[in-house]
Parts: structure tokens; C-alpha cells; sequence
């Protein structure tokens, strides 16, 4: 009998320490990759296979290994780290949406945070044509979101953004974005998916300051809802972290205002006297606020840094620094904007860089993409990526029309992107039938998006090198999607612009681009 007892014990043990580990192993990977950010820095490495898993941490020179050695290009537990999210390629949602319905069924109308499909109805069709259009734009939004995508190593952490809201509770300021229209996409999408996700906000309530500002606008969770009760449990934070906004969003196209503009332009060519034309949105005193919005309040829980989303780019060309001078030929032109938006640079780093417990995240300027609504155009290029033609019966945009049907594909990988876009001013004048509007597109310096925002990365990296005390200071990050963008010339929203004749390649369609740059910073602020 006490040998029985011995082998069913044995049996028992053999059991715990073998089948049950395995198991483990093989169905919970998930739960493990959900910690990985908090192992070192060579992170985890988790796999699965059919019929074996293997698990590696290296810590310490520890080494654990279960089941059968991976391959290398199965690589799917490993979270990419932040340089690395960004390289990859879009790839075909698995599985497609079929129809209208499955992409209603993942991205459901909401009360808030509505997206406009791809274009718009501005350009005044009949009643039927409005139909036709409608439809054709859903056949189009359907086809811009069954692609997703793929970092070329690791993979991001699952978009959750009940955990990213818990996280901006637990700041005192939560996510605030200042920048352009462009930046404001990408917080109408946010805002879409705190609806998506049955989080209520009241906007601008008068307890705030500035509650009135036109360029300013603050969002708190909605009082007495039972989500929000859920999420402030959730995240242990006291009832008066709840007064205060968990994101905010400032209009600032340029990131300075008339004064800082007049500074730095007279010594480069302009005149003293130039007139002040108010078409770029600016909210005075913004670097004040941010800092009011970081500082620590002293409540229980509320610890970690306030996180603020950057960007200014596509106002900073020849064409809209007006007050520049226009002599010389177009690199000297462009030369004096560089210089000008140097010396924003300067100062808006001047201005925020004391200010600690805050994080920035610099988003590059993203492109434009010149004729996006052309197909013959691209092909022009040797490029088999079709771009959209609009069924209209607008004449004006007929000269747009090379294709009957609404087809899209993202180009192959970014060299291909590159290749294509290799000369966007050539570009913009093979797209532009209109010689006045030749000029004025050739002024809007799409050319130049990339090197400006080499200068702001220049500018971070150089801040995240100095010796000074880090923690008196914010975090800077530059959030690189360049690349990532650079391959989606189906995907701008293709608005036709009455006003230039032309159609909008520089805004994106929603759900599509914006959505990935949300997933990212998610990663990126849970990843630090």
C-alpha cells in the first residue's frame, strides 16, 4: 500500500510539473505577452504552433525553454519595441469585411465621434448622383479598412482602451493634443473609440478654466455614469481626479501665435509691417496651460505623467508663410521657412521643457500624396497601386476620372512607396491640370514634409542626449509614421476641394491611418 500511494503521489506531481505547465503554455501565452512590458529589455519572446510552444526570457543570463525550438518568422509573442512598430507593411485583413454590414458590425454609428465616410457630398449632386456616390464611398471606405497593419518585427500591444483610459486617469492631466487639422483626426478617433466603448465625456464643463475657449476643448468623464464609476475603481483614483479632463485637444496649426512669427520672420527677409492674416488657429498661453494641466495635485493614485500629443507640418510652406520673401528661386524660399520653423522649434522646447511628469509624443507630419484619386497617374509611375476615381458628373472633376470602379491597395512595401514618390513636386505638376493652380499646389511644399520633420527629430534627439537632471524635465519621444503613411495613397479622404479644383490628398479617411496611430501611442505610453 505505501508504495501505491508513492506512485499515485509521483504520478500526481508528474502531472502538475508537466501536463498542466504545457497546457498552460499553449493557451495562455496571451496572458504572459500581457506582462512582457514589465520584463528587461530583450523583452519575451512567446510562440505558438500547432502542436508546440516555446517561451523565452532572458534576465539575469536565466534561460527557460518549453517545447520545441521557434522559428524565427513566427515571431508573434514579441512586442516591438518603439522604433520598431512603425516599420512594416500593410497587409489584408483576415478575415476581410465582405460587405458594408461586417465593417458596421467592428465600427457601429455612434452618438459621438462619428466618422464621415471616405469624401464627402459637398460639391451639391442631384439627388440621385448623391445616392450613387454614397454608395460608391462605402465600397470604398470598405476597401481602405481591409488592410491592417504589420510591423516587419514584433507585433503591438492589443488597442484595450478602457486600460488607456485607466492609464490617463492615473495622471493628472491625461492626453492632451495640440496641433492641426490633421491632428485632429486623430483625436476624433479617439474620441470614437471611448463611444465604441460605452465611455461617456461631457465636453467643456463651466467648473474649468477656459470652458469657453473656441480653440481650447476639455473632456471629463460623464458624473453619476456607471462606466465611469467602473473605470475610476478600476484605476484608484480619488472623486476629484474626475473633475478634471482626461484628454483635451488645442487648435495650434503652428504651435506659436503673430508675436513669435514677427520675431523670427523679420530677420529672415520679411517686412516689419507685413499684415497679420488670422487663418492659423492658435490658443495664446498653451505651454502655460499644459504645465497647469502636468502638475502633481497630491491625490492617492494619481502618479504617473501626463501625456501630450504634438504635431505642426502642414502649414509650414511657402504658401502659407506668406510674410517670407519670395525672391531667389525655390530652394532659397524654402531654405528661409526651414530657418523659421528651427527657430519654433527652439521655442516651443524652450517652453516646455521645464516641465516634468509630462510626456511628449512629437507625431512626424504625415504625406500628402499628389492625384491620390488618379489611377492613371500612379500607373504613370510603373505603380500597380490603384487609386480611386470619383464617379461624378461634375465636369470640373472629370479630368480625376480614369477608372469606372472603386479599387484600393496600398503600395507593396515602403520602398515601393519611395520609388513612387520619389519626386512629389514632379508630381504635383503632372496632377494639376490648371497652370494658376500649378503655382499655388507647387507652394504648399508637399516636397518638404519629410525634412521638416527631420529638424524635429534632430531637436529630440539632441534633448535626449544632454546630461541635464531628467526627471526635472519631460520625456520627449518622436512618433515616427512617415513610413507607415507613405504607403497608403488610397487612403486620404479624396474631399474635392471646390476652392482649388482639386481633391483633398492630404486628410485621411477614418476608420484607416488614424486608427494605427492610436494603437501606437497606446503602445508606446503602456510600453514606457
Amino acid at each position: 500500500m505505501p508504495g501505491a500511494c508513492i506512485r499515485r503521489r509521483s504520478l500526481f506531481l508528474s502531472f502538475l510539473l508537466i501536463v498542466v505547465p504545457g497546457v498552460l503554455v499553449y493557451q495562455n501565452t496571451s496572458y504572459l505577452s500581457g506582462i512582457s512590458t514589465y520584463l528587461s529589455k530583450e523583452l519575451y519572446h512567446g510562440y505558438r504552433f500547432n502542436h508546440t510552444a516555446a517561451i523565452s526570457t532572458h534576465d539575469g543570463g536565466d534561460f527557460l525553454d518549453l517545447g520545441a525550438e521557434p522559428e524565427e518568422k513566427e515571431d508573434l509573442g514579441r512586442l516591438c519595441r518603439p522604433d520598431e512598430c512603425m516599420q512594416g507593411s500593410w497587409i489584408p485583413r483576415t478575415p476581410p469585411f465582405r460587405n458594408f454590414a461586417d465593417f458596421l458590425r467592428v465600427y457601429p454609428p455612434s452618438r459621438r465621434g462619428i466618422f464621415k465616410i471616405c469624401g464627402s457630398e459637398e460639391n451639391k449632386r442631384e439627388p440621385e448622383d448623391r445616392e450613387m456616390f454614397h454608395r460608391a464611398q462605402q465600397e470604398r471606405l470598405l476597401h481602405v479598412a481591409n488592410w491592417v497593419w504589420k510591423p516587419s518585427k514584433g507585433r503591438m500591444r492589443k488597442w484595450d482602451v478602457s486600460e488607456f483610459v485607466v492609464r490617463l486617469l492615473r495622471s493628472p492631466g491625461g492626453l492632451i493634443f495640440s496641433g492641426d487639422s490633421i491632428t485632429r483626426q486623430q483625436f476624433q478617433w479617439f474620441e470614437y473609440a471611448l463611444a465604441r466603448a460605452d465611455i461617456s465625456i461631457q465636453e467643456d464643463p463651466k467648473h474649468l478654466p477656459f470652458h469657453s475657449h473656441r480653440r481650447l476643448h476639455q473632456f471629463i468623464l460623464k458624473p453619476d455614469d456607471p462606466m465611469t464609476a467602473y473605470l475610476q475603481d478600476r484605476a484608484g483614483v480619488p472623486d476629484s481626479r474626475l473633475l478634471r479632463p482626461i484628454y483635451t485637444k488645442i487648435d495650434n496649426h503652428i504651435l506659436v501665435g503673430e508675436k513669435e512669427i514677427r520675431e523670427y520672420s523679420v530677420p529672415l527677409g520679411a517686412k516689419e509691417t507685413f499684415p497679420w492674416y488670422d487663418h492659423f488657429d492658435y490658443f495664446e498661453g498653451w505651454e502655460e496651460f499644459v504645465s497647469e494641466m502636468a502638475k502633481e495635485k497630491g491625490e492617492h493614485g494619481v502618479t504617473e505623467d501626463t501625456v501630450l500629443v504634438l504635431n505642426t507640418g502642414a502649414h509650414w510652406s511657402r504658401g502659407a508663410l506668406y510674410m517670407l520673401p519670395n525672391t531667389g528661386g525655390s530652394t532659397e524660399q524654402q531654405s528661409r521657412v526651414t530657418a523659421l520653423l528651427q527657430k519654433v522649434i527652439e521655442h516651443v522646447i524652450s517652453k516646455l521643457n521645464g516641465i516634468p511628469k509630462l510626456q511628449i509624443y512629437y507625431r512626424s507630419t504625415s504625406p500628402g500624396h499628389p492625384a491620390c484619386s488618379s489611377a492613371k497617374f500612379y500607373k504613370s509611375f510603373g505603380m500597380d497601386s490603384a487609386i480611386i476615381a470619383q464617379p461624378d458628373d461634375d465636369e470640373s472633376s472629370k479630368r480625376f476620372v480614369d477608372v469606372p470602379t472603386f479599387h484600393t491597395s496600398p503600395y507593396s512595401d515602403v520602398d515601393a512607396a519611395h520609388d513612387a514618390m520619389s519626386n512629389i513636386t514632379r508630381a504635383v505638376q503632372v496632377a494639376t491640370p490648371d497652370q494658376h493652380m500649378k503655382l499655388v499646389q507647387s507652394r504648399w511644399d508637399w516636397d518638404r514634409f519629410e525634412a521638416n520633420n527631420v529638424e524635429w527629430k534632430k531637436a529630440i534627439n539632441a534633448l535626449n542626449h544632454t546630461d541635464e537632471n531628467s526627471s526635472a524635465r519631460p520625456k520627449w519621444y518622436y512618433m515616427d509614421v512617415w513610413n507607415m503613411t507613405l504607403q497608403r495613397p488610397d487612403a486620404h479622404t479624396q474631399t474635392l476641394d471646390s476652392h482649388h479644383g482639386s481633391y483633398d490628398c492630404l486628410h485621411w479617411c477614418v476608420p484607416g491611418i488614424v486608427e494605427q496611430w492610436m494603437e501606437y501611442l497606446g503602445h508606446l505610453v503602456l510600453f514606457d
